[in-house]
């Protein structure tokens, strides 16, 4: 089925209510998992990465929901987009105890580009530096989300090399690699390739000509409409090949109408001093919840996952803040 806008804006008021309605189930457990880490009950620990990561999904999915067509509350999506950063920063901060505790490649490569669509400079920075840093380590998963880190399958997204492709010309970081043995031997779907995502990764997010830059950015604006859908399952696991899958490049339906991805593209630029759109005029903006890039706001405070952080940090001292952002510049740089 040929996805549009409109599909993706049915599949959103059809779905999104009743979804997040049920989510707040998982949210209460969630919240329990957490309070117990608060409470020092044994190996609570070693969740809470993963436990934030849902709740964010489930604050970025009602900030949708809540804010097409009207003016965005913007606390609101920075906390989701605050809940998004941990994941990969308690993995990297627990691995001597917990090899398996690691972030997926793609959620990893999504919490930098929601820090990014925000204009969080910094932390945006911190997140990339950090995903560079840990690419060939155990702290992310390549594969299908299954297991460790090492002698994974396939991953199934392009996107995710694309934009640290980027991110390493953005941040000049000369000293690492986007090209593991992940990427080079076992990601045989890839093939160094980046999909629909190509003029962009290839140089073209800073094309110094707005009008060169506008015609690479909406190609790449409606192929992110056309790969908003869920993964497809062909065969039977009864049939010589086996059960297939097709995978999408967006999958997650929290990102149809949130297209991070492109909003991260425009924030480089915006970054770099080049000239952007002044009008966002492709209906996966104007009906969507930002029609232009957003201000930055404040980071959020909240007393909950204040203690959540600071009990974290307190336990397992090696976990990256900002205090490591110079290291990490000298390091890569």
């Amino acid at each position: 089925m040929t996805v549009t806008v409109e599909s993706i804006l049915r599949h959103i008021e059809d779905k999104f209510a009743g979804w997040v309605e049920d989510q707040d189930l998982i949210k209460e457990l969630d919240f329990q998992n957490l309070q117990s880490f608060l409470d020092d009950e044994p190996k609570a620990n070693l969740s809470v990465g993963d436990d934030i990561s849902r709740t964010a999904y489930m604050y970025l999915k009602r900030f949708i929901l809540e804010n097409r067509g009207v003016s965005p509350d913007m606390a609101q999506i920075a906390l989701a987009t605050r809940l998004f950063l941990p994941e990969l920063r308690y993995a990297i901060g627990l691995q001597h105890l917990n090899t398996n505790s690691g972030v997926s490649f793609r959620g990893a490569v999504t919490s930098v580009m929601m820090a990014a669509t925000l204009g969080w400079r910094e932390q945006t920075e911190l997140q990339a530096r950090l995903v560079l840093q840990e690419m060939g380590k155990h702290a992310i998963q390549r594969g299908k989300f299954r297991g460790g880190g090492v002698g994974q399958v396939t991953t199934s997204h392009s996107f995710p090399y694309a934009m640290m492709d980027i991110f390493k010309d953005f941040l000049s970081a000369e000293n690492t690699s986007t090209m593991t043995v992940w990427r080079d031997d076992v990601y045989q779907d890839y093939v160094g390739g980046h999909k629909g995502w190509a003029d962009l990764a290839d140089g073209g997010w800073r094309a110094p000509d707005l009008n060169h830059f506008l015609d690479i950015f909406d190609a790449a604006t409606e192929y992110h409409v056309s790969q908003s859908k869920d993964m497809e399952f062909h065969g039977s696991k009864y049939d010589d090949d086996g059960l297939q899958e097709t995978h999408y490049e967006v999958e997650e339906d929290a990102f149809w109408f949130y297209p991070v991805i492109l909003f991260t593209i425009l924030r480089l630029r915006e970054w770099e001093g080049l000239a952007n759109p002044a009008h966002l005029s492709h209906d996966l903006f104007q009906k969507g919840v930002f029609s232009r890039l957003p201000t930055a706001p404040d980071w959020p405070q909240d007393p909950f996952f204040d203690a959540v952080e600071t009990k974290f940090l307190s336990e397992f001292p090696a976990t990256p803040t900002l205090a490591q952002l110079p290291k990490l510049r000298a390091e890569q740089s």
